[in-house]
């Protein structure tokens, strides 16, 4: 029996799965280093709304939504190139307790804030990423959509980070 080539997608897939999955590290945890920025909490559902309305929508509320969003987005696609068993309930719950998991990871450690917000829009995100990944995938169970929308994804936000946050990313990628 031959084995399997592995084809240039698969590759590109685990690549980019371990290169967003560090950056999730680095952008949730480690924004700050290992510093403890004292305990912040957030339990108000919402409260960016309510931001919204009293001051605007300023540069921070507008990056920390779509950030909060797009963080998400691609682990529903990588969830599901990876087990292709899981149902989209599956893939939105594994993307609630992974938000949860970084949050409790902030509010034990003091390395960032605990925000229901986060929670809601992270997973607001791995939503989208489902959608997206029935889009590109079009019923056909090919890797290869999914490697190109990865890469595409991660320049469009290693780009953003570059420009608005440049702290944020790893020393060894700038």
């Amino acid at each position: 029996m031959a084995l399997k080539k592995p084809h240039l997608s698969n590759f590109v897939l685990g690549f980019c799965s371990l290169i967003y999955f560090w950056m999730l590290i680095k952008i949730i945890l480690l924004k700050n280093g290992f510093t403890n920025q004292g305990y912040k909490i957030n339990f108000i559902l919402f409260d960016f709304i309510n931001q919204y309305y009293d001051h605007g929508l300023s540069q921070t509320l507008l990056i920390n939504i779509l950030g909060n969003i797009a963080l998400f987005i691609p682990l529903s696609i990588i969830l599901l190139n990876y087990f292709k068993s899981l149902t989209y309930s599956n893939v939105i719950f594994t993307n609630f307790i992974t938000s949860l998991s970084f949050e409790l990871i902030q509010l034990a450690t003091g390395w960032g804030v605990f925000d229901v917000d986060d929670i809601f829009l992270n997973t607001l995100g791995g939503i989208i990423g489902l959608v997206i990944y029935h889009l590109i995938t079009h019923k056909k169970r090919s890797k290869l959509p999914s490697a190109i929308f990865l890469v595409s994804f991660g320049m469009i936000g290693y780009l953003s980070l570059h420009e608005f946050y440049p702290v944020l990313l790893p020393s060894f990628i700038l």
